[in-house]
């Protein structure tokens, strides 16, 4: 279902299929069948003045003013279809695009070929035209007649030669075409949009043309243009020669009238934002949280509202959102992409930063930062930070509000890597700043070498549902190719799924045996990550499967070893527990020692004796110690690599070495003295000093280091008077 809000406020829902949305969010065209902005009280309100300067002025030229995407256009089409409509007092209007002309002299040709349209076709008018006709001719440069459409080049030239001749004067031509022109019942209003995308000559072409040539009775103008941009281009001409008052000035002699389109209030802006984000909301059936939503609020009062201050704005970033959306559905957090794409498309030099320098203190993957010996203080890293956004062209004013986004969508961004809570919630998120997510945003879908949420959900609900040997595959190959974050997305998919829980116990057993065991590293240890999941795995093993699923998870050569440490992840903790399983683990490692007692301790591997560590946690010491007690004492196992087997191993990634001797399991198996004794002779030879994390994995290394702690030990007990 899909979640309508308004800032954190929650409204009706609606269901709808997850398609593109049928907003024309990439609509440009101005759309005056759709006023939300109450741009029609604004164009009856113009189109009232400009009948008022008619009945006060011949001629004028009035100015359409607002900010690029403030919705001039769409204002311009309503006062143009309210001129055209309008029943008292009409009016002709002639949309003259100044873009189509070349140079000043087709301009110019254009503008006379327009009015001269714009006049009456009746018969009584075909004399009045002719006369505006030959004014038109007499001033309009020779070599750009032939070539415009509408003009009889042959009539144009004649009379460009009577003017030569000096038969007619081009002043005596433009009384008799001002007398026509005041006999027109319907004013002309020539409408020129954009004016502030023509280049700064092409802006002097257009004010030359109206101030100059335009000035005809009945004939009326209205410009079209952003102020701002419109003055730069004036600022780069000779006329204004750098100097902004000037540049003002030459407007102020140009636009007689101002009609300043409003700006948006800010609750319009956000009535825009709600309708648009809750339209995405329902066209993607998402269900916003509590959180989501008043996180995207307020960031919206601190920061978004400061770039979405035009309808353009608005409705390019959530074009953007729209358009890139859809691909990423059920796979990453809506509010966080909805950020990102913010980002992207109203700061692309930050934007840039987040997946290059900035990525791994955005992820708490620095681990310079974590090892430095200065504490950096928030002050610090904020004005760090601040810095960063300057260098990546953010503007000053808008640094506070980027760097809130930032710490937003990133919360190890924060001292200290930010509250536990944060830090739990992304976790258990799609968010940007868990690495596991991380790169989708900046994809524009699932990587390659990533796994689908929504397909990994697919997986397991087929093995809920069945034993699916194609999805367990699948899963198979996710988790040995990319352990850690497969393990943990599963996590988040398993709850509820005894049958798929069932089906995955061996296959996480496969994954343990190949698993590194990086404690260092920013993605955690592989082996940690499979025993945590298969401690949830156990958990939801229906009772009458127990049995049979431990059974299968020990076919595996680590599967009984990964479900004793799984276990012992539990023990401290209030998860309910199978009455069975416990007893069932503890059978599978017992069965395994027992083998293990048939053969000497020097034909069994690392790997095989780690069984009678998890044995002994499992089936408890009281249970396990008396049988590798008398192991010992009818010489199945000699004292030696007993004390061998004890030896530790530290693990890093797959280099492994020894370390420390369990002391502990030697004295509560059969107490230190035994060994003492059994050993007395190889303890009184010359045994090298052991050396920790040096030696390789092998029996012969095992007896060295076991002998040399051995004798150390022994040594500081005798030298140590009791009690």
């Amino acid at each position: 279902m899909a979640t309508f809000v308004k800032f954190g406020r929650r409204a009706t829902a609606t269901s709808y299929a997850p398609t593109m949305s049928q907003r024309s969010y990439f609509r440009d065209d101005p759309d005056p069948d759709n006023d939300r902005l109450e741009r029609e009280i604004f164009a009856a309100r113009t189109i009232n003045t400009l009948g008022e300067i008619r009945k006060q002025s011949k001629s004028s030229v009035s100015g359409l003013i607002a900010p690029w995407g403030a919705g001039k256009s769409t204002a311009l089409q309503m006062i143009v279809d309210g001129l055209e409509q309008h029943n008292s007092s009409p009016w002709t209007v002639v949309d003259l695009n100044p873009w189509l002309y070349s140079d000043v002299d087709a301009l110019q040709l254009g503008f006379f070929v327009a009015l001269r349209e714009a006049l009456p076709r009746e018969q009584r008018w075909s004399r009045k035209r002719e006369r505006v006709g030959n004014f038109f001719t007499a001033i309009s440069p020779m070599g750009k007649v032939n070539g415009l459409a509408g003009v009889d080049a042959s009539s144009a030239l004649e009379s460009l030669g009577e003017k030569i001749a000096g038969d007619v004067s081009a002043n005596a031509l433009k009384k008799k075409a001002e007398e026509a022109l005041e006999e027109l019942e319907k004013p002309i209003l020539f409408v020129m949009d954009d004016l502030d995308r023509l280049t700064p000559e092409e802006l002097l072409m257009v004010f030359k043309l109206v101030r100059l040539v335009g000035r005809l009775p009945n004939i009326y103008y209205l410009l079209s243009y952003d102020e701002k941009t419109l003055l730069d281009l004036i600022q780069q001409t000779s006329i204004a020669s750098g100097n902004r008052a000037r540049a003002r000035d030459y407007m102020e002699k140009i636009i007689q009238v101002r009609f300043d389109v409003p700006d948006l209030r800010p609750r319009q802006k956000a009535n825009l934002v709600d309708s648009a984000i809750n339209e995405l909301l329902a066209t993607y059936s998402i269900e916003l949280s509590k959180i989501d939503s008043e996180t995207f609020g307020s960031l919206y009062r601190n920061c978004l509202r400061h770039y979405l201050t035009t309808p353009r704005a608005i409705n390019r970033y959530f074009a953007q959102v729209d358009a890139f959306y859809d691909s990423l559905n059920d796979e990453v957090n809506f509010i966080n992409f909805a950020l990102i794409t913010f980002i992207r498309t109203f700061e692309p030099g930050a934007y840039k930063n987040l997946t290059g320098a900035w990525r791994d203190e955005l992820l708490g993957e620095a681990i310079e930062l974590h090892f430095s010996r200065t504490k950096e203080s928030v002050s610090d890293k904020e004005k760090r930070w601040h810095e960063m956004l300057a260098d990546a062209h953010v503007a000053r004013t808008n640094i506070p509000g980027i760097y809130k986004v930032l710490l937003s969508l990133f919360p190890r961004l924060h001292p200290d890597g930010g509250s536990f809570s944060a830090r739990q919630r992304l976790t258990e998120s799609q968010g940007v700043g868990n690495r596991d997510y991380f790169d989708r945003y900046f994809n524009f879908g699932v990587p390659d070498d990533d796994v689908s949420d929504v397909s990994l959900q697919r997986y397991i609900n087929q093995l809920e549902e069945a034993s699916e040997a194609t999805s367990l595959n699948i899963i198979r190959e996710a988790l040995l190719n990319d352990t850690q974050r497969t393990c943990r997305k599963m996590r988040q998919l398993l709850a509820g799924k005894p049958s798929a829980s069932t089906a995955l116990l061996p296959v996480l057993a496969d994954a343990y045996a190949v698993a590194d065991h990086e404690l260092f590293s920013v993605d955690g240890s592989a082996l940690l990550h499979v025993e945590q999941l298969a401690s949830l795995a156990i958990t939801e093993v229906e009772p009458d499967k127990v049995a049979e699923t431990v059974n299968a998870v020990n076919g595996r050569a680590f599967g009984a070893i990964m479900l004793s440490s799984a276990l012992s992840t539990l023990t401290n903790t209030e998860t309910p527990l199978q009455p069975d399983l416990i007893s069932c683990i503890a059978r599978i490692l017992e069965e395994r020692v027992d083998a293990l007692t048939r053969h000497p301790l020097a034909e069994v591997s690392s790997h095989d004796f780690r069984h009678v560590y998890h044995w002994r946690i499992t089936a408890g010491k009281d249970v396990a110690d008396p049988r590798l007690r008398q192991a010992l004492l009818d010489g199945r196992w000699s004292a030696l690599d007993f004390a061998a087997r004890c030896v530790g191993v530290a693990v890093s990634g797959r280099a492994e070495s020894l370390s420390e001797l369990h002391f502990d399991v030697l004295d509560e198996v059969i107490g230190l003295n035994y060994f003492y004794a059994e050993l007395e002779t190889l303890m009184s030879e010359d045994i090298p000093l052991p050396r920790m994390h040096h030696y390789a994995d092998t029996i012969e290394n095992r007896r060295i280091m076991a002998l040399g702690q051995l004798k150390q030990r022994r040594d500081r007990d005798r030298a140590t008077p009791e009690g």
